[in-house]
């Protein structure tokens, strides 16, 4: 990746970031987690159209505050507990309001946006992401069957906006991007959510004595495998972003890859 686009996608964080603050949340709730190899992913996509970058910004921006309210909403966990304390309480439904939060920014950019087609496929995605989201809490009975669902979720919101400009049949490796990213966060950040509640109650009822860590990163070795399998599949500027993400920890080849 030369200069030029790092420079970019620094730029694009910051004008995320300046547009999700919000006084009382950013005092009282933990910063949204910015995925910045879904950032990527958008960056690379939209940069090889022919969109204007006012366009191309506002769509990666409206995408990734998609991304981060669907997030925010997964780390509300459901709870029966008589003893729940008043600060627990507090911090459930801080996280909630901060979802709908971002829920309403992406909605506000998404009413400014002159193209109606892209409006109208961004609503459908959220819609499916919402029914796959149940889907995988209610029908996912093994682990397998688990993170199969939750590597199409992940890759919804992608495909969704790819769709416009692209063949997408030959990006189905992505999803498997998506999933590695997504549990790498999991791992990076080890605190309880709902999707993390429902892989342990799937582990306990398989009995294979592993934790649930120890299953994600298995998980995360095996999605490697199927990304670098599907690495001829994939249209080269993503075939690139895909190794980038393979190569992560290994800097040396990551600089031989940007400079390749």
């Amino acid at each position: 990746m030369s200069y030029a686009s790092m420079e970019e996608l620094h730029t694009l964080r910051n004008k995320i970031e300046k547009r999700m603050q919000q006084d009382y949340l950013d005092k009282n709730t933990e910063a949204p987690f910015l995925d910045e190899n879904k950032l990527l992913l958008l960056q690379t996509l939209f940069g090889q159209t022919n969109l204007p970058d006012k366009q191309q910004t506002d769509y990666t921006i409206t995408i990734m505050l998609i991304q981060m309210a669907l997030d925010t909403h997964d780390k509300v966990i459901v709870t029966t507990k008589s003893d729940e304390t008043a600060d627990e309480r507090k911090n459930r439904q801080l996280t909630v309001l901060a979802g709908t939060y971002y829920s309403a920014l992406y909605y506000q950019i998404l009413a400014g946006l002159e193209d109606i087609d892209m409006v109208a496929l961004l609503a459908t995605s959220i819609k499916e992401i919402n029914e796959q989201k149940m889907s995988l809490h209610y029908d996912a009975t093994t682990s397998e069957a688990f993170f199969k669902k939750l590597g199409q979720l992940e890759g919804c919101l992608f495909r969704t906006a790819a769709s416009r400009f692209i063949d997408t049949a030959r990006l189905d490796s992505l999803d498997d991007y998506c999933l590695i990213s997504r549990l790498q966060q999991e791992v990076r950040e080890g605190k309880q959510t709902s999707l993390l509640v429902k892989l342990a109650s799937i582990i306990e009822m398989e009995k294979s004595g592993l934790t649930v860590m120890q299953v994600i990163q298995q998980e995360i070795e095996a999605a490697k495998r199927r990304l670098l399998a599907g690495l001829v599949t994939l249209p080269p500027a993503f075939a690139k972003l895909s190794r980038k993400l393979l190569l992560q920890g290994n800097r040396q080849e990551e600089l031989f890859l940007e400079e390749g």
